[in-house]
């Protein structure tokens, strides 16, 4: 009979309406003794949905699972959260009656939830696998779509494309997990490293929106959803991980092709040739090159002219060079453009250093695919390389950029090809290697003030692999010339170093954040002992989340030792008082590199007027002002295509610690994307968010060094 056949779900029908009714009178009778309406909601709450509870098991469902009732509970609160979620939601959407949208939302939960009890919780029968797969599918898709939807918000505001996107959105989630989910497991690495992205995303949201945490943490209601979105991202991120793994782990088979064979024969011929006709394209169009602020005063210091560097030191002469900026490389730039004026030319002095910049990056880019094709490594992969190198823009443009990044990065590229080499060859390594990897170590450490951290910390994890004496050797040296380049060289020749200021920056954020939030409850002397550092009067206003250095530029140059112990005392103090704080400022100065939403610009195209404004007749051609525009606009073109997420900068980071992990089983081999890692620790550590030049090393090494991730994980 009809009734037999849906017999459960009448009988599931009837009990809901029981506890429903229960509900009711609880309330009433328990806020007539109680006159408290919230107590009285919990409480006949509690009372009638153990009832239900008990009723499905026995009577329903007739279950003789156990430990049920902590599923069911969850599946409560999901509830809740989902039905107000979606209600608030599509009443902002289309603006009726809440009643309207609740009715029916609440009926189609009521029914999804009598399947979720019967095939899940109480397991009283066995879903068919298709039926049970489908139900996976569609609620992978609802959780990722429900994570994203807010973002789609902040971009879009029609409420009709709100809605269509959504459902477009939804039905592609839809196809990506029909296509790609097959119940995937991973090692607890990944497993971790999926579950800390997801939280960052969502978290990220919140500081985008807010500058806080508190669509995250600030309540039970915003933290419960928030996990709710975590676990939409969860299974998108995880599946993604998976396929990346297996690609990285997926032999291919060396291919036949005459142009791959062609390539195989002459492969630093051919990678020249190539990125020597690209990019030539932009040395023309953007002759004589492209410069930033920092440049600008680089070619000023060399000039004799005083820039801003000064005014944050004391000098130690009356030099205008400073080593604020690597003063090898600020020579380096600025020696051609005083040249170029000797010959009447600034133009042609700046196109003589960037036409010198961009025979270094090509030769050391065409040197390290000719070692990989040499190493008997799939000659594919390294053709991939290749065409990355040509295709994406980003490239091009900073091989005609004067920025110190980019001679840094080649150089720290070689550095990671010989630490490979080294592993690959430790035992036929003789002195000249050992010479080779020395020298590009100095070049490391000239091109970057910190560069000199990355090196030992790198050679450190080589030495704990192999303890051979050259290593050790090759720390001592390292260090040595650091300190004697630094603390006797400079100051022999009338250089001014750094300010201790250029290190602090994110406790600076964090003090600057304190006192625009909290000056009010701040003693009169802690402000008195901040004033001994910063510019306290000027700080609400300098105060940038994203930038630190309207604040860090203001550090007082005439400082003692003693104010900055005691600086740091109120520092200390105020961190204890108010840890939400120093983590929002943190977090504010950081998250560009980490929330793949968070967007800026990448390249450098204009020209900045501060050299023209100084007397210098710097120009671009006018005849190529359409060109310019062009290789602009492909640049933004590319970063919307699916292969510009390569050159997102958080999407950098997290595929480069992806490709980290991936190495660690590989022992030692590991140590080749150490540097990338350490790199993404400097920009943590950097006075400002959200910046490419900052994330320009691990960019390249995912670029140049694919092959030798690839293969490692393909046969070691």
């Amino acid at each position: 009979m009809i009734i037999n056949k849906y017999l459960t779900f009448i009988k599931y029908l009837l009990v809901a309406g029981f506890s429903f009714l229960l509900d009711i009178s609880l309330f009433t009778l328990f806020n007539h003794f109680l006159k408290s309406i919230v107590i009285s909601t919990i409480i006949a709450r509690i009372i009638s949905s153990f009832i239900n509870y008990l009723l499905n098991k026995d009577k329903v469902f007739k279950s003789k699972e156990k430990n049920t009732i902590f599923k069911y509970y969850l599946l409560v609160l999901v509830q809740m959260l989902v039905s107000a979620t979606i209600v608030e939601d599509l009443y902002n959407l289309v603006a009726i009656n809440p009643t309207i949208i609740k009715v029916p939302t609440e009926l189609c939960l009521f029914i999804i939830n009598y399947f979720i009890q019967k095939y899940y919780i109480f397991k009283t029968s066995n879903i068919p696998n298709i039926i049970n797969n489908y139900l996976k599918y569609l609620f992978l898709s609802f959780l990722s779509t429900f994570s994203v939807y807010n973002y789609v918000l902040i971009f879009i505001n029609n409420s009709y494309l709100q809605g269509l996107c959504l459902f477009i959105i939804y039905i592609l989630f839809l196809i990506f997990y029909k296509l790609l989910y097959k119940n995937i497991k991973l090692a607890k690495i990944y497993e971790g490293y999926t579950i800390i992205f997801s939280i960052i995303l969502v978290l990220g949201y919140s500081y985008y929106v807010t500058e806080t945490g508190y669509l995250f943490w600030g309540s039970l209601n915003n933290f419960l959803i928030s996990l709710i979105k975590v676990g939409g991202y969860y299974y998108f991120i995880k599946t993604i991980v998976y396929y990346i793994i297996k690609f990285l782990r997926y032999p291919f088979n060396n291919p036949q092709n005459k142009l791959i064979k062609a390539f195989c024969k002459h492969p630093f011929r051919y990678s020249f040739l190539l990125m020597s006709l690209v990019y030539s394209i932009f040395l023309i169009i953007y002759y004589p090159g492209i410069l930033n602020l920092d440049n600008a005063n680089q070619i000023k210091e060399v000039l004799g002219v005083p820039t801003r560097y000064l005014a944050g030191i004391n000098p130690i002469s009356n030099k205008t060079l400073t080593n604020f900026n690597p003063i090898v490389h600020t020579l380096m730039l600025g020696l051609p453009v005083r040249f170029g004026l000797f010959l009447g030319s600034f133009n042609f002095g700046l196109f003589l250093y960037t036409l010198m910049q961009l025979l270094i990056v090509i030769s050391i880019n065409s040197y390290i695919i000719s070692y990989i094709i040499k190493s008997k490594i799939n000659p594919l992969y390294a053709f991939i390389s290749l065409l990355g190198l040509i295709l994406i823009p980003t490239v091009g443009f900073y091989s005609v950029t004067g920025v110190k990044d980019v001679l840094y990065t080649e150089f720290l590229l070689l550095f990671c090809l010989f630490i490979y080499d080294y592993l690959k060859n430790k035992d036929s390594y003789h002195f000249k290697n050992y010479l080779r990897l020395f020298l590009i170590s100095l070049l490391v450490i000239l091109f970057r003030n910190n560069g000199i951290h990355l090196v030992i910390i790198t050679l450190l994890f080589l030495l704990i692999y192999n303890k051979k004496l050259p290593i050790v050797s090759l720390i001592i040296l390292l260090i040595g010339f650091n300190v004697l380049f630094n603390n006797v060289f400079l100051p022999l020749m009338g250089i001014s170093s750094t300010s201790i200021r250029e290190v602090l920056s994110v406790p600076f954020q964090q003090t600057a954040r304190l006192i625009t939030l909290k000056k009010e409850v701040m003693s009169d002397e802690d402000i008195k002992i901040i004033g001994q550092i910063l510019d306290v009067d000027n700080i609400l206003k300098d105060y940038d989340k994203d930038l630190a250095d309207p604040v860090k530029d203001k550090f007082n140059k005439d400082y003692t030792n003693k104010d900055l112990i005691n600086y740091f005392k109120v520092w200390g103090k105020y961190l204890l008082k108010e840890p939400v704080i120093y983590i929002d400022a943190t977090i504010n100065n950081i998250s560009g590199f980490f929330n793949p939403y968070e967007k800026d610009w990448k390249v450098y195209h204009k020209l900045y007027s501060d050299l023209p404004k100084a007397g210098f007749n710097l120009h671009y051609l006018s005849v190529f002002k359409g060109a310019r525009n062009f290789l602009y606009d492909y640049e933004n073109f590319f970063e919307m295509t699916p292969f510009g997420l390569i050159s997102n900068i958080a999407i950098i980071t997290w595929l480069s610690i992806l490709c980290f992990l991936t190495l660690l089983n590989k022992k030692p081999y590991y140590i080749i994307l150490l540097p990338s890692v350490i790199s993404i620790l400097f920009c943590v550590v950097g006075p400002r968010d959200l910046y490419f030049r900052y994330i320009y090393p691990s960019f390249m090494m995912l670029i140049l060094l694919f092959p030798l991730i690839k293969d490692l994980n393909e046969h070691n």
